[in-house]
């Protein structure tokens, strides 16, 4: 009996931390489906827990690498340096880690980056194109604060999936709990049957 109720006490105790071993992307920047109109100078990719040396990632465009440099892994963070402006376009980060357990995870990471492409040398301007430089600017103040509100609502919805993310890991804690017990009390059962 006594034999029992240690080998409950130790399942108990190492469940958690079983449950709890592998690691998972906890946020980003940029984020999933975030639309970039600033110019992205770094990725960062923050991880549940600690991650090894050996991860590594790579930004994608249209099937062509783009080279990251000064890729660093820093206790829970990957984050790598983009060596020149992005275009316009569809990107995809695709991550590889090895978690502090030694399991290896991986992932994908789409944004877009769509940037005003105004920054062109200055020329003289005639009283009839500042009338129209007036109203594309107040387009493109339109256009980024539709872009802000896009990234506000991309936030919103990573941080909703964070939340679902925590809220799964006390379930399978409380279901591996229960199987424990159900075992326990069949175990303790057939060892009453056979000595009676």
């Amino acid at each position: 009996m006594k034999k029992i109720m240690f080998f409950l006490l130790c399942t108990f105790i190492m469940i958690p931390s079983f449950v709890l071993a592998h690691t998972g992307l906890s946020s980003s920047n940029p984020s999933e489906g975030q639309i970039v109109t600033e110019n992205l100078e770094q990725i960062v990719l923050t991880f549940a827990t600690p991650i090894e040396v050996l991860s590594t990632m790579d930004l994608v465009k249209d099937g062509n690498v783009i080279p990251l440099e000064d890729i660093k892994v820093e206790n829970k963070q990957l984050s790598g340096t983009i060596a020149k402006p992005l275009e316009n376009g569809s990107y995809i980060i695709q991550w590889k880690i090895v978690g502090e357990d030694g399991h290896p995870i991986k992932g994908e990471i789409n944004f877009i980056v769509e940037m005003a492409q105004n920054e062109t040398e200055p020329t003289p301007v005639t009283p009839e194109e500042t009338d129209e430089g007036q109203e594309d600017e107040s387009q493109t103040d339109q256009t980024e604060e539709s872009s802000e509100n896009q990234n506000t609502a991309s936030d919103t919805a990573e941080n909703a999936d964070e939340q679902n993310n925590n809220d799964s890991s006390p379930t399978l804690i409380t279901v591996f709990i229960v199987l424990i017990v159900i075992f326990g009390i069949v175990l303790l059962l057939f060892t009453k049957k056979k000595k009676n």
